[in-house]
Protein backbone atom coordinates (compact mmCIF):
# COMPACT_ATOMS: atom_id res chain seq x y z
CA UNK A 1 0.00 0.00 0.00
CA UNK A 2 2.53 2.25 1.09
CA UNK A 3 4.36 1.70 -2.56
CA UNK A 4 1.15 2.23 -4.32
CA UNK A 5 0.87 5.90 -2.29
CA UNK A 6 4.38 6.92 -3.32
CA UNK A 7 3.90 6.05 -6.89
CA UNK A 8 0.70 7.30 -6.94
CA UNK A 9 2.33 10.86 -5.42
CA UNK A 10 4.98 10.88 -7.73
CA UNK A 11 2.51 10.43 -10.76
CA UNK A 12 0.80 13.21 -9.34
CA UNK A 13 3.83 15.41 -8.86
CA UNK A 14 5.13 14.60 -12.50
CA UNK A 15 1.36 15.30 -14.06
CA UNK A 16 1.70 18.79 -12.24
CA UNK A 17 4.99 19.51 -13.62
CA UNK A 18 3.62 18.70 -16.92
CA UNK A 19 0.79 21.13 -16.74
CA UNK A 20 2.93 24.14 -15.73
CA UNK A 21 3.70 26.84 -18.10
CA UNK A 22 7.35 26.65 -19.84
CA UNK A 23 9.46 29.35 -18.19
CA UNK A 24 10.43 32.07 -20.68
CA UNK A 25 13.87 31.76 -22.28
CA UNK A 26 16.40 34.63 -21.21
CA UNK A 27 16.96 37.54 -23.35
CA UNK A 28 19.76 37.33 -25.60
CA UNK A 29 21.07 40.28 -27.53
CA UNK A 30 22.43 39.48 -31.42
CA UNK A 31 25.90 38.29 -31.14
CA UNK A 32 25.86 37.58 -27.43
CA UNK A 33 25.97 34.95 -25.23
CA UNK A 34 23.23 34.15 -23.41
CA UNK A 35 22.80 36.25 -20.12
CA UNK A 36 20.92 36.04 -16.99
CA UNK A 37 18.00 38.33 -16.00
CA UNK A 38 20.86 39.83 -13.53
CA UNK A 39 23.41 40.48 -15.77
CA UNK A 40 21.06 42.20 -18.31
CA UNK A 41 19.93 44.98 -15.49
CA UNK A 42 21.15 48.88 -16.30
CA UNK A 43 23.31 49.83 -13.22
CA UNK A 44 25.25 53.18 -14.45
CA UNK A 45 28.66 52.32 -12.05
CA UNK A 46 28.72 49.56 -14.75
CA UNK A 47 29.85 52.10 -17.59
CA UNK A 48 32.60 53.78 -16.47
CA UNK A 49 32.10 57.71 -17.50
CA UNK A 50 33.98 60.57 -17.07
CA UNK A 51 37.60 59.14 -17.40
CA UNK A 52 40.67 60.80 -17.32
CA UNK A 53 42.31 58.67 -20.32
CA UNK A 54 45.20 60.94 -20.52
CA UNK A 55 46.48 61.36 -16.93
CA UNK A 56 46.34 65.26 -17.16
CA UNK A 57 43.67 65.27 -14.13
CA UNK A 58 40.91 66.72 -16.25
CA UNK A 59 38.28 64.23 -17.20
CA UNK A 60 36.17 63.84 -20.41
CA UNK A 61 33.59 66.17 -18.66
CA UNK A 62 36.09 69.19 -18.18
CA UNK A 63 37.69 68.31 -20.93
CA UNK A 64 34.52 69.13 -23.03
CA UNK A 65 33.90 71.91 -20.94
CA UNK A 66 37.38 73.48 -22.13
CA UNK A 67 36.89 72.34 -25.99
CA UNK A 68 33.24 73.43 -26.09
CA UNK A 69 33.37 77.34 -24.27
CA UNK A 70 33.51 80.19 -26.80
CA UNK A 71 35.58 82.13 -24.42
CA UNK A 72 38.74 80.99 -21.69
CA UNK A 73 37.24 78.91 -19.39
CA UNK A 74 38.39 79.55 -15.29
CA UNK A 75 39.19 77.07 -12.59
CA UNK A 76 38.33 76.46 -9.35
CA UNK A 77 42.18 75.58 -8.41
CA UNK A 78 45.59 76.67 -9.42
CA UNK A 79 46.42 72.49 -10.93
CA UNK A 80 43.36 73.41 -13.46
CA UNK A 81 41.52 70.17 -13.27
CA UNK A 82 37.89 71.30 -12.47
CA UNK A 83 36.41 73.89 -14.50
CA UNK A 84 34.69 76.94 -12.69
CA UNK A 85 33.67 79.26 -15.61
CA UNK A 86 32.95 79.64 -19.20
CA UNK A 87 30.27 79.96 -22.08
CA UNK A 88 28.03 77.07 -23.19
CA UNK A 89 25.38 77.03 -25.71
CA UNK A 90 22.89 74.52 -24.77
CA UNK A 91 21.37 73.44 -28.20
CA UNK A 92 18.71 71.26 -26.99
CA UNK A 93 17.45 75.00 -25.21
CA UNK A 94 19.38 77.35 -26.82
CA UNK A 95 20.50 79.15 -23.80
CA UNK A 96 23.84 80.29 -23.08
CA UNK A 97 25.62 79.52 -19.50
CA UNK A 98 28.65 80.61 -18.11
CA UNK A 99 29.04 78.67 -14.57
CA UNK A 100 29.89 74.85 -15.03
CA UNK A 101 27.87 74.16 -12.40
CA UNK A 102 24.54 74.78 -14.25
CA UNK A 103 25.66 72.65 -17.28
CA UNK A 104 25.51 68.42 -17.91
CA UNK A 105 27.63 66.32 -20.09
CA UNK A 106 24.62 64.43 -21.91
CA UNK A 107 24.88 61.44 -23.38
CA UNK A 108 22.67 61.82 -26.77
CA UNK A 109 22.37 58.03 -26.36
CA UNK A 110 21.51 57.48 -22.75
CA UNK A 111 23.51 54.91 -21.36
CA UNK A 112 20.62 53.17 -19.95
CA UNK A 113 19.34 53.26 -23.92
CA UNK A 114 22.68 51.46 -25.28
CA UNK A 115 22.71 49.47 -22.50
CA UNK A 116 18.87 47.95 -23.81
CA UNK A 117 20.26 48.65 -27.19
CA UNK A 118 22.93 45.70 -26.87
CA UNK A 119 25.36 47.34 -24.73
CA UNK A 120 24.81 45.00 -22.03
CA UNK A 121 26.56 42.47 -24.04
CA UNK A 122 29.29 45.10 -24.40
CA UNK A 123 32.77 44.35 -21.95
CA UNK A 124 33.31 46.85 -19.50
CA UNK A 125 36.38 48.92 -21.74
CA UNK A 126 33.65 48.81 -24.85
CA UNK A 127 31.12 50.31 -22.11
CA UNK A 128 33.87 52.80 -20.91
CA UNK A 129 34.50 53.72 -24.56
CA UNK A 130 31.11 54.27 -25.56
CA UNK A 131 29.96 56.73 -21.91
CA UNK A 132 32.84 59.11 -22.96
CA UNK A 133 32.93 59.26 -27.00
CA UNK A 134 32.98 62.60 -27.74
CA UNK A 135 30.45 61.62 -30.62
CA UNK A 136 28.33 61.05 -28.10
CA UNK A 137 28.18 64.71 -25.35
CA UNK A 138 27.20 67.56 -25.62
CA UNK A 139 27.15 70.42 -23.00
CA UNK A 140 23.56 71.18 -21.88
CA UNK A 141 21.44 72.67 -19.36
CA UNK A 142 21.27 70.25 -16.31
CA UNK A 143 17.59 70.48 -15.82
CA UNK A 144 16.88 69.92 -19.27
CA UNK A 145 19.25 67.27 -19.22
CA UNK A 146 17.25 65.37 -16.23
CA UNK A 147 13.60 65.93 -18.01
CA UNK A 148 15.40 63.90 -20.80
CA UNK A 149 16.69 61.17 -19.39
CA UNK A 150 17.08 57.72 -20.44
CA UNK A 151 14.45 58.70 -23.46
CA UNK A 152 14.61 57.59 -27.13
CA UNK A 153 14.09 60.58 -30.02
CA UNK A 154 10.58 59.35 -30.37
CA UNK A 155 10.21 60.39 -26.35
CA UNK A 156 12.21 63.72 -26.23
CA UNK A 157 13.04 66.03 -28.93
CA UNK A 158 15.02 69.23 -27.98
CA UNK A 159 14.23 73.02 -29.33
CA UNK A 160 12.75 72.36 -32.90
CA UNK A 161 15.91 74.17 -34.46
CA UNK A 162 17.94 71.54 -33.17
CA UNK A 163 15.60 68.23 -34.30
CA UNK A 164 17.10 67.34 -37.20
CA UNK A 165 21.02 67.78 -36.04
CA UNK A 166 20.14 65.78 -32.77
CA UNK A 167 18.60 62.80 -35.41
CA UNK A 168 21.37 62.63 -37.12
CA UNK A 169 23.64 62.59 -33.93
CA UNK A 170 21.64 60.03 -32.81
CA UNK A 171 22.07 57.90 -36.03
CA UNK A 172 25.61 58.40 -36.39
CA UNK A 173 26.13 56.73 -32.59
CA UNK A 174 24.01 54.17 -33.04
CA UNK A 175 25.40 53.21 -36.32
CA UNK A 176 28.92 53.12 -34.91
CA UNK A 177 28.17 51.53 -32.62
CA UNK A 178 25.70 48.67 -33.56
CA UNK A 179 22.93 49.14 -31.45
CA UNK A 180 19.41 48.04 -32.15
CA UNK A 181 16.91 51.06 -31.75
CA UNK A 182 13.55 50.59 -30.40
CA UNK A 183 10.88 50.24 -33.51
CA UNK A 184 9.35 53.55 -32.47
CA UNK A 185 12.62 55.70 -32.61
CA UNK A 186 13.65 53.55 -35.79
CA UNK A 187 10.65 55.18 -37.65
CA UNK A 188 11.20 58.60 -36.49
CA UNK A 189 14.47 58.31 -37.90
CA UNK A 190 13.61 56.75 -41.02
CA UNK A 191 15.04 53.49 -40.49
Amino acid sequence: MRLFSLLLLGLLLWAALQDSPPSAPEPIFAGAEQKTEASLRYQREDWPHWSDADGDCQNTRQELLIASSTVPVTFTSERGCTVATGQWHDPYTGNTYTQASDVDIDHVVPLAYAHAAGGAAWTREQRERFANDPRNLLVVDDAENQRKGAAGPSEYLPRASFHGDYLRLWREVVEAYGLQLRAEDARLMGL
